[in-house]
């Protein structure tokens, strides 16, 4: 009986190890290869599903539920942005932006992009 309740007791350890290392896995960072294409919204609406896309231009609206409105020269796009996501970056209206995250198309919605990374373009 002891070898069983040290056997589980060993399990139950070795299961809480793993899922604490895995719940900070990559937080705070998104891998974008070197030799990406900073995309237009127009170009990022034509994606397909869960595609990563690198946009740069400007947030002009917060529409709330963590929901943005981004614009370039080419059209507008929604961007969703959780809090954790902006990573201190402070944005304020008009100022150059360049977004890292995933295209989200749904049935019977507008694309989105669902923000991974945040970073201002320096002048």
């Amino acid at each position: 009986m002891k070898k069983v309740i040290v056997a589980l007791f060993c399990v139950l350890i070795a299961a809480t190890t793993v899922q604490a290392k895995n719940k900070h896995k990559n937080q705070g960072f998104v891998f974008v290869p070197k030799d990406v294409v900073i995309e237009t919204v127009a170009d990022a609406k034509d994606k397909d599903d869960n595609t990563l896309v690198v946009v740069q231009g400007q947030i002009v609206k917060a529409l709330g539920d963590d929901k943005y409105m981004f614009t370039d020269e080419t059209g507008e796009i929604i961007l969703d942005i959780d809090q954790d996501d902006f990573n201190n970056v402070t944005v304020t209206e008009g100022e150059i932006i360049q977004i890292t995250g995933d295209v989200d198309k749904e049935l019977m919605k507008p694309t989105e992009i669902d923000v991974k990374q945040i970073k201002k373009v320096k002048k």
